[in-house]
């Protein structure tokens, strides 16, 4: 198993909370920017919220310092955190290519499924992740009058992580199948229990014969 760098745990940990804090930082231009949007839509101000807001110009039209410090300081830890999945999918890729050839047939299956499930999981985060972030990053750049639902890129972002289980289960045979018999004996179970339910409701009549009159 390949080890991440530190440098990325530093990213993660330092550098984007609090570049991130500084730099999309909620001024008094930002809260007048969007302070009448916030009470008409939502019936709250900003007062006792947490979040960051990116304003990209100010009222003459001139780009603010403050937007450019996010925009890059957020582009470069996406550009970080991308480059180290690339890198560590290509490496994969090369190393097993030269040894796979030497396991047994078996094992080189299941190699390649795990490769499959890495490529996979470079794809999902790029859908999920770096392209809706992306947009939200840049698009108040060209200043447009927009009303986007961006809580729906939000639940992208917080759906990545079961999609990364979903995939692996997905594409390895062995979980694959160990999830299907999971399953079957669950619905096995249901249909027992609602066919004993059943047979306990069905109502047992007595038919008694009539007595012979003499």
């Amino acid at each position: 198993m390949m080890e991440i760098p530190d440098m990325d745990r530093i990213l993660l940990d330092v550098w984007l909370p609090i570049g991130t804090y500084y730099s999309g930082y909620i001024d008094d231009y930002s809260k007048n920017y969007f302070e009448l949007d916030m009470i008409q839509k939502f019936g709250v101000g900003f007062s006792g919220i947490s979040g960051f807001v990116l304003v990209a110009y100010h009222a003459n039209g001139t780009i603010r310092l403050q937007y450019i410090c996010c925009t890059i300081n957020m582009t470069f830890i996406m550009l970080f955190q991308y480059s180290i999945i690339l890198y560590c999918a290509i490496r994969m890729y090369f190393e097993m290519k030269s040894k796979v050839q030497f396991f047994s047939p078996s094992l080189r299956n299941l190699h390649r499924q795990f490769f499959k499930t890495l490529v996979l999981q470079v794809v999902t985060p790029t859908v999920t992740l770096f392209a809706p972030v992306t947009v939200l990053i840049y698009l108040p750049l060209f200043d447009l009058q927009l009303d986007l639902p961006t809580g729906l890129s939000t639940s992208a972002l917080v759906f990545y992580p079961a999609l990364d289980a979903i995939i692996i289960i997905y594409v390895v045979r062995d979980y694959r199948n160990a999830v299907k018999n999971i399953l079957k004996r669950l619905i096995d179970c249901l249909q027992n229990w609602a066919n004993s339910s059943d047979a306990e409701e069905i109502p047992t009549t007595t038919i008694r014969s009539p007595s012979v009159l003499n």
